[in-house]
């Protein structure tokens, strides 16, 4: 049916490649190693707090990273999002420096990049021309959506890198129907989710179900749907323990998403199409019209060589005849027109964009253009079952050089224009970003209720290194705010005495010396679910903080602690999901 085998090179040339792919990451990105230490700018205060923040529950204070206490007046850690709870990032960190430790990340997801889309060329499409197998992986991997998000801090994109290896594994399965290769397509979805890529889901999906539709139809087989709903159902499974909090939290009443309504409709226009494949000026700067974003949202710059080889390509594989899986480069090319389409967003009532809103979880992925990043991914994957037709390596020296520079010329462009966005990124001057084992303090943390976050001194990062609160913090995602940063992290509203409290992220301790009367305690965080005390039953009337009433004379030690809803039903799922992964692992789908 596809591609999977029979397309190895030898192990040595193997590990050439492997070894040129570090070459072509660390090229790509060593703007980025200027100045190793230096912090970035954009969001990348943001980003980095977000890593010092599960760093300085794990290792300053031995808690699992579920409570944010650091800035906002308390947030969700565990159900942020965009928080990466897996991550190379975290081992690093405990020998280098964080933005370090960030920037080495950023090389080893553009290696991942490299290799997943040598192997998905190699072993699915069968192209074996290696200059073309090149070109095609640095078109995807090298282009410019991704660098632009990196340059303004989103290293929640950095597990889009990953997609090319999920998609390996899963159209392996379409193939042999071992179910085994469809869990490993699910265990990587999970670990996009797990890394902080909930952004790279809605992509994942919409790229897999649409091509998963055409490869039935196209083949008249059942077994690519049913092993894509294997893969939906097991990816999701394996990702609940992050997802089903993150669902929660951000359904509840007490979500507060703080960033501005998008004006529509939110669509490209030509102009914007053109400039942001074709103009190597991607400045953040650009402004066309009708654009609703930021420029970051928008810019992947191929080049205008690729554009051309990559229209041409479709064409071809759309009414290209002959071939045996001729099913295959159709369904490749239409899957890229498809997200292509998509990603020019609101055109009309009818355009995927505006029909994709009123699904679950597609509604919540507000910006269309980013489907740019799949839709080029396929359409490379369909140039290259255009050119494997040509068989490149059975053609004479001189057409061999020919392609061969051409490919490699064009490669060389994209490197050379896109690595640029890196430049002058990592420009704050540093300050100490170590984590002391267990070193973090307990008592006598102060709140920064002055400083703005929208400065380039990385302020919320800062506040965090020298155990500060950071109370106007920069935060789409965020609970309803109503703690006070004036006032101490518990307080009474009478006569009782709190003594000896004793502060971690997920958990404060202190003793309570009762009043006469009943007397109100108050946690000074805004209040989140999953917050319990052993003092009695936590209540949160609206507007309010928690607080819990005391009874006369009530006199103990206490605790407040912290737990994400829905991470124990998460893990339960998780499990299940594993068990019965080692039960079929080696069970094949046994249909046509």
């Amino acid at each position: 049916m596809i591609y999977h085998s029979g397309m190895r090179f030898p192990r040595q040339r193997a590990l050439l490649l492997v070894a040129l792919y570090g070459v072509l990451s660390v090229v790509f990105c060593a703007a980025l190693f200027e100045h190793p230490n230096r912090l970035g700018v954009n969001d990348w205060d943001q980003h980095l707090f977000y890593y010092g923040a599960v760093l300085k529950n794990v290792v300053e204070y031995g808690q699992a990273p579920f409570w944010n206490p650091w800035y906002c007046g308390g947030n969700v850690l565990w159900q942020n999002p965009q928080v990466g709870l897996l991550s190379p990032v975290y081992p690093l960190a405990l020998v280098v420096p964080l933005q370090l430790a960030m920037k080495i990340n950023i090389v080893l997801h553009y290696w991942v990049g490299f290799i997943g889309m040598h192997v998905l060329l190699t072993r699915v499409v069968g192209l074996t021309f290696v200059p073309a197998v090149v070109f095609l992986a640095t078109l995807v991997t090298a282009a410019g959506a991704p660098a632009i998000h990196v340059a303004v801090g989103h290293s929640v994109f950095l597990p889009g890198f990953y997609l090319p290896a999920m998609l390996y594994f899963l159209f392996r399965a379409f193939t042999t129907g071992a179910i085994k290769d469809a869990l490993l397509a699910a265990a990587i979805l999970a670990l996009m989710v797990f890394n902080g890529g909930v952004h790279i889901l809605p992509m994942a999906l919409a790229s897999v179900g649409f091509f998963a539709a055409l490869a039935a139809a196209m083949t008249r087989r059942v077994r690519p749907l049913v092993v894509t709903l294997v893969f939906v159902a097991a990816g999701l499974a394996y990702a609940a323990p992050k997802l089903l909090p993150v669902s929660l939290f951000v359904s509840d009443e007490r979500f507060w998403d703080t960033r501005n309504p998008t004006e529509h409709p939110d669509r490209m226009t030509l102009e914007m199409v053109t400039h942001t494949y074709l103009n190597p000026d991607q400045s953040l700067r650009t402004k066309l019209d009708q654009q609703r974003h930021g420029w970051h949202e928008y810019g992947n710059y191929i080049g205008p060589a690729s554009a051309l080889l990559l229209v041409a390509g479709l064409f071809v594989a759309l009414w290209g005849r002959g071939a045996p899986d001729a099913w295959l480069g159709r369904a490749l090319a239409l899957t890229a027109a498809f997200l292509f389409v998509l990603s020019l967003g609101e055109f009309s009532a009818w355009a995927p964009a505006s029909l994709l809103k009123h699904l679950p979880l597609f509604s919540s992925f507000r910006i269309p253009s980013r489907y740019t990043i799949p839709s080029l991914l396929f359409g490379a994957m369909a140039l290259g079952w255009v050119v494997r037709g040509f068989a490149l390596d059975a053609r004479s020296r001189v057409v061999q050089v020919v392609a061969g520079v051409l490919c490699l010329a064009i490669a060389a462009h994209l490197i050379s224009v896109n690595r640029a966005q890196f430049k002058g990124v990592f420009s704050v001057e540093p300050f100490d970003t170590t984590f002391p084992w267990l070193g973090g303090p307990n008592d006598g943390i102060t709140t920064d209720f002055e400083s703005s976050a929208y400065t380039r001194t990385s302020p919320m990062l800062r506040a965090l290194m020298s155990d500060r609160f950071f109370y106007y913090c920069y935060e789409s995602l965020q609970l309803v705010r109503n703690s006070s940063p004036e006032k101490p992290l518990l307080f009474t509203e009478d006569e009782a005495t709190i003594t000896g409290a004793r502060f971690t992220p997920n958990r404060v301790d202190f003793a309570i010396v009762g009043a006469a009367t009943p007397t109100r305690l108050y946690l000074n965080y805004n209040w989140g679910p999953g917050w319990t005390s052993t003092a009695g039953t936590v209540e949160h009337p609206p507007e309010r903080i928690a607080s819990v009433m005391l009874q006369p004379g009530q006199t103990g030690r206490y605790v407040f602690s912290f737990v994400p809803p829905g991470l124990w039903a998460g893990i339960g799922i998780f499990l299940a999901a594993l068990g019965l992964s080692f039960v079929v692992w080696r069970r094949l789908l046994l249909l046509r």
